[in-house]
C-alpha cells in the first residue's frame, strides 16, 4: 500500500515524544510485511554528551528502541488499515517484550540511521520482527524484537 508519508505525523501513530521520539520519518510501508524509517543521528542528540565525550556513539539500547518504535509505527499503520481497527480514540501502548540484538558496528553522529522491521510472526498476544539498522549501507544492528500492543488503560 502506498502512503503519503508527508501527510502522516509519527506522533499520531506512536505515543513517544521528544527527547525520546527516535524516528524522524517513515520511508516505506508494506502492509502485512514491514516498515522502514529513518533517524537522523545528530551530534546534538542528548546521549552523546556522556556516551562518549571523545568518541560519540549511539547506545545500543537506543538503537534497539528506535527499531521498537518502528515496530510500533508498523502496528499502528496495520491497525489503521484493518477492518477490525479499534476506535481512533483508544490509546495504545507498545511494549517491547523481548529483544535479541547484535551490534556489529557503532552508530555515529552525522549520518542517517535507516531502520527496517519485517513481520516474522503474528499471534493474538504479540508480533515477532526481524530488524536491521544501517548507516551508509553498513549494518550497525540486527536481530529480533517481540512487541505487543494493548490499550493503555489495561496496563
Amino acid at each position: 500500500m502506498e502512503l503519503d508519508f508527508a501527510k502522516i505525523d509519527i506522533k499520531d501513530l506512536i505515543p513517544h515524544r521528544e527527547p525520546f521520539l527516535l524516528l524522524d520519518r517513515l520511508e516505506q510501508y508494506d502492509r502485512n510485511e514491514g516498515l522502514t524509517a529513518v533517524k537522523a543521528v545528530s551530534r546534538g542528540d542528548p546521549w552523546f554528551v556522556g556516551h562518549f565525550p571523545n568518541f560519540p556513539i549511539m547506545p545500543g539500547v537506543l538503537v534497539t528502541e528506535a527499531l521498537a518504535q518502528t515496530c510500533a509505527a508498523f502496528i499502528s499503520l496495520e491497525s489503521l488499515n484493518s477492518a477490525e481497527s479499534s476506535s481512533a480514540s483508544e490509546k495504545q501502548s507498545y511494549i517491547l517484550l523481548r529483544s535479541d540484538m547484535r551490534f556489529p558496528k557503532a552508530v555515529l553522529p552525522g549520518h542517517l540511521l535507516n531502520l527496517s522491521v519485517k513481520l516474522s510472526e503474528r499471534t493474538s498476544a504479540f508480533d515477532l520482527y526481524t530488524t536491521r539498522a544501517q548507516q551508509n549501507g553498513v549494518i550497525c544492528a540486527r536481530g529480533t524484537l517481540t512487541v505487543a500492543a494493548m490499550p493503555t488503560d489495561r496496563l
